[in-house]
């Protein structure tokens, strides 16, 4: 997801100073212009505005936190902007941090997957002070369709987990319409049409029933990060003291499949274990 974010802000224009635990990950950033830094701490030390998209807030908190991380040089008055879903825990260490070094934290997850990552149409959700949300806009508006501004540092996490969650219920459900569907003799295009022209329709319907059939499952994302946001997800759920009966059983579905097929194995792949258990072919 970050490369493409970094391709759409170095084609606006933007200086960037880049790293990444593998450098090859950034050998096509670098042939545009980008220039390499050896730690994150001397990404800080060069840059106005900071961009994280990184896998998780174990990576987050390493690459802050750590000797040589971004906590270690970053200036005074830079913009750190967040694009990765983190823990709601880490929060309030970033907060602290924020107050301790002087910099503007701003939590911006984003949506819609790495295709629109490339054409620079996500959404992203930004929490922290109004103003510097207002500052960064234009930043925001190389890499993303829809900027919505939910407040707090909390609020912006929680409107991405809430998301998630119905992607994740929207995706085991796609999988038990398709099987049931085909069973019932409905030919894959007819079957695929009744569901985007109806009120079953949903952006997993419209984004993944193609990647289902052609039988690739979306390797965009892996059921690693499903799980991570999963967990995440509850444990927003328990500190809000809310009851997730359908989150609950869709992570246990989510586990089952990363059990079978592994954690690197594509996000549909809860689909595919469908297909399989009802010998039930979409390709």
């Amino acid at each position: 997801m970050g490369n493409p974010i970094a391709h759409n802000l170095l084609n606006a224009g933007h200086k960037l100073f880049v790293h990444d635990m593998d450098q090859r990950a950034t050998e096509n950033l670098l042939n545009q212009g980008a220039i390499w830094c050896d730690f994150p701490a001397k990404v800080a030390e060069k840059s106005a505005v900071i961009f994280l998209s990184l896998p998780s807030d174990v990576e987050v908190s390493a690459v802050c936190f750590e000797p040589n991380g971004l906590f270690s040089s970053i200036q005074v008055n830079t913009f750190l902007i967040d694009l990765t879903t983190v823990s709601i825990s880490l929060i309030p260490k970033l907060e602290a941090s924020e107050e301790k070094y002087q910099f503007h934290y701003l939590t911006s997850p984003v949506s819609e997957g790495v295709k629109n990552a490339k054409l620079g149409q996500l959404s992203i959700f930004v929490g922290g002070k109004e103003e510097d949300y207002i500052q960064c806009l234009p930043l925001y508006k190389v890499i993303a369709k829809e900027i919505i501004y939910t407040g707090s540092h909390f609020s912006a996490i929680a409107a991405k987990l809430l998301t998630n969650l119905l992607w994740f219920i929207n995706a085991v459900a796609i999988g038990e319409a398709l099987v049931i569907g085909a069973k019932s003799g409905i030919d894959l295009p007819t079957l695929q049409k009744v569901i985007i022209n109806s009120c079953g329709n949903s952006w997993v319907a419209e984004h993944d029933i193609p990647s289902i059939y052609n039988g690739d499952y979306d390797p965009s994302f892996t059921i690693q990060l499903c799980c991570k946001d999963l967990r995440l997800i509850s444990e927003l759920a328990a500190n809000l003291n809310v009851p997730i009966e359908m989150g609950a059983l869709v992570e246990q579905i989510f586990r089952r499949t990363s059990h079978i097929y592994g954690l690197n194995s594509p996000e549909l792949s809860v689909v595919k274990y469908l297909e399989e258990i009802t010998n039930t072919r979409f390709n």
